[in-house]
């Protein structure tokens, strides 16, 4: 009887396994698949809704890249080489590094303002995400920032990223309609070129300005 109850259990785990990994892309029509796989990057903005009725947002972008996800991984986690191919990163240093944490700071330039803060990235190996929020004991030039980095298999050789920003406060008085525009030219360069990036083998650099 514990036999069958442990195997049960096992069958359980994968099944919830497989689900999360498939999570964002069971939410996509069939248009968007089909974008997908034309080769286009797909941006969203998700409103959620809270017990108390608030509603908040979330933008997310999404590119199919031609590799396997193993190998998307393997490049993607070498966060002290995402300056070379990030836009508007210029720098990326990895300050601690252990099984399922990093501390990272990063430097960036916004049209003719630079900003520095430091991330922390939970990091997820088995089921290829990594969470990350602003690390507010150390000095950070905008107010809250957090999201994730999403890699989900979808064939042997394809495999779908996806990049969430799910708080994002820059502390200035911009309108809602200011930051969501934002995060529609920002998101998706981020997903182009990190699909560029893992294409090339890890070789591929974003343009010096």
């Amino acid at each position: 009887m514990r036999r069958y109850f442990k195997i049960f259990l096992t069958i359980l785990v994968i099944l919830a396994s497989r689900q999360i990994q498939s999570s964002e892309w069971d939410k996509l029509s069939k248009e968007e698949k089909a974008k997908l796989f034309k080769g286009e990057i797909i941006y969203k903005s998700v409103k959620t809704a809270d017990a108390a009725g608030k509603i908040s947002g979330c933008g997310q972008s999404m590119a199919l890249i031609q590799a396997p996800i193993d190998k998307c991984w393997e490049i993607f986690t070498r966060f002290d080489k995402q300056q070379e191919y990030f836009p508007r990163k210029t720098a990326s240093l990895v300050i601690d590094q252990k099984p399922g944490f990093a501390l990272v700071q990063k430097k960036f330039r916004f049209y003719w303002v630079d900003i520095e803060y430091w991330n922390k990235y939970q990091i997820d190996q088995q089921n290829y995400r990594i969470d990350f929020s602003i690390d507010q004991s150390k000095p950070h030039d905008l107010k809250d920032s957090a999201g994730f980095f999403l890699f989900e298999k979808i064939s042997p050789d394809q495999t779908l990223f996806t990049y969430g920003v799910t708080r994002l406060d820059t502390g200035l008085s911009l309108p809602s309609f200011v930051q969501e525009y934002m995060q529609k030219r920002d998101l998706p360069a981020v997903a182009g070129n990190v699909r560029k990036r893992i294409e090339s083998g890890g070789t591929w650099k974003k343009e010096k300005n």
